[in-house]
């Protein structure tokens, strides 16, 4: 017989609010707010402290405010994604936060948690019926990425042209907008560059590395990669320090804590390496305390909640500016325990 959670990760806490910080409780009571949180793979550092910043404790008009929440890991799968959900609205919740892994697949139980009056909080990719999702447009960061990129080459490798390869996942539409709008700006704004190629990296490290390694062989001439996750970078930075290559650049997209080291070491002097970050202006653990926010603001008063209110917005970091990145995030760390960052 198949097992609907089959692979997941479930872990339910109980949030009481107060001012000593989470406190887990075996059984909420019938006053909690019930929530479950859908991740796009635990293998992200980003998911990860997403998760943590849902159960950043929250208040209401001064009081303590009663969640349960259960994490499930969808490990990249809309399928399990999908029966995770299902599994939880047969067991009764009053909302649904996370991140949709494809809205057309998902369009019809996000239908269903409508019409049975589950709030669904979304970031990344939206869904239809949602009662709200992150405002973030993913396009702004492939337009400050392309930004950023015909300004560094110009002031770094002004002499050369450039061929850059983009990794990308167009089976995720939201955050496809941003490896296309990268494109889009560089094709328009620089005559001399060439994209020699746009891959599906599915978002993971291994495959990053994988077909960064391949390009490396079949295209010597590519001399940039454009990554569109933190995991793809990783990947990508892999692939080219084992091939010894020191003409190849690189920008990532996410701010994660895996590749600031990165923005701490200094390029080869043929100006390869890690270039510049494309960072979401707020942490992962921000982003996840503001979606619970967002719920809490919704199930206690829906006509004054602000459905606006999850918004990540883009920074550009680079090696100028990635100690006061480093120092805010450091800030959302403590809340949730874990320790500060310290990278040079």
């Amino acid at each position: 017989m198949k097992k609907r959670l089959a692979g997941f990760l479930a872990v339910t806490v109980t949030a009481s609010l107060l001012a000593g910080g989470l406190v887990a409780a075996e059984d909420g009571g019938n006053d909690a707010i019930s929530v479950v949180g859908c991740v796009l793979s635990m293998d992200h550092t980003f998911q990860q402290q997403l998760a943590l910043g849902w159960q950043i404790p929250q208040t209401w008009d001064g009081e303590e405010v009663k969640i349960d929440i259960a994490v499930v890991d969808s490990q990249g799968d809309v399928e399990k994604e999908l029966q995770a959900t299902e599994n939880y609205i047969d067991k009764g919740i009053d909302a649904w936060i996370g991140y949709p892994l494809n809205a057309d697949a998902l369009e019809a139980i996000s239908k269903e948690m409508m019409d049975a009056g589950i709030i669904v909080i979304t970031e990344g990719n939206n869904m239809v019926h949602e009662t709200m999702g992150m405002v973030t447009d993913e396009r702004d960061g492939g337009l400050m990425g392309g930004q950023m990129f015909v300004e560094w080459w110009t002031e770094n490798r002004g002499d050369e042209n450039p061929n850059i390869l983009v990794l990308g996942d167009p089976d995720s539409e939201a955050f496809q907008r941003k490896p296309d709008a990268f494109v889009e700006y560089i094709t328009e704004n620089m005559e001399n560059a060439t994209i020699v190629g746009e891959q599906d990296s599915n978002m993971t490290e291994e495959d990053a590395m994988n077909i960064v390694a391949s390009y490396i062989t079949s295209t010597p001439d590519m001399n940039f990669v454009f990554c569109g996750t933190d995991a793809d970078a990783l990947g990508a930075m892999a692939a080219i320090e084992a091939s010894g290559r020191t003409d190849i650049a690189i920008c990532g997209c996410g701010g994660e804590d895996s590749i600031i080291s990165y923005l701490y070491t200094d390029m080869t002097e043929d100006m390869g390496g890690y270039a510049f970050e494309v960072a979401y202006g707020k942490s992962a653990i921000e982003l996840g305390y503001l979606m619970m926010e967002a719920v809490v603001q919704v199930y206690m008063d829906p006509e004054t909640a602000d459905y606006n209110h999850v918004d990540l917005g883009f920074t550009a970091l680079t090696r100028d500016n990635v100690d006061e990145y480093v120092s805010n995030a450091n800030v959302w760390r403590e809340r949730v325990g874990l320790e500060a960052n310290v990278f040079n």
